[in-house]
């Protein structure tokens, strides 16, 4: 049974790993390095009652120019530092808490 849970573990991750590759070139037009670390994951309701899961990845930029490709899904691009996203007034708490869990994954 682990050896089948873990089986099941390993091939949902490289899936979710290809996943954040396709939708951060799909959404913004940039592609990453191979190395792509899950930080942490969330969940919450949406004001209008969907529930969603917030997964938080670690990756490198490899190439390409960050744009707005999905302009429904994404609003603007901002190429930020860790102190800049930190200390910027109106960075949302729940950005801050995943770049501060993200920063932890470095270590």
């Amino acid at each position: 049974m682990t050896l089948l849970r873990d089986f099941l573990y390993l091939n949902t991750l490289e899936i979710l790993e290809r996943t954040v590759k396709r939708e951060l070139y799909e959404e913004v037009g940039i592609e990453i390095k191979d190395t792509v670390t899950f930080a942490y994951s969330s969940s919450f309701v949406t004001d209008d009652g969907r529930n969603v899961i917030n997964m938080v990845f670690l990756c490198e930029y490899d190439s390409g120019t960050a744009h707005s490709k999905s302009p429904d899904e994404v609003e603007a691009v901002y190429w930020m530092t860790y102190e800049e996203i930190m200390n910027h007034p109106q960075a949302p708490p729940w950005t801050k808490e995943s770049i501060r869990r993200v920063a932890l994954a470095r270590i």
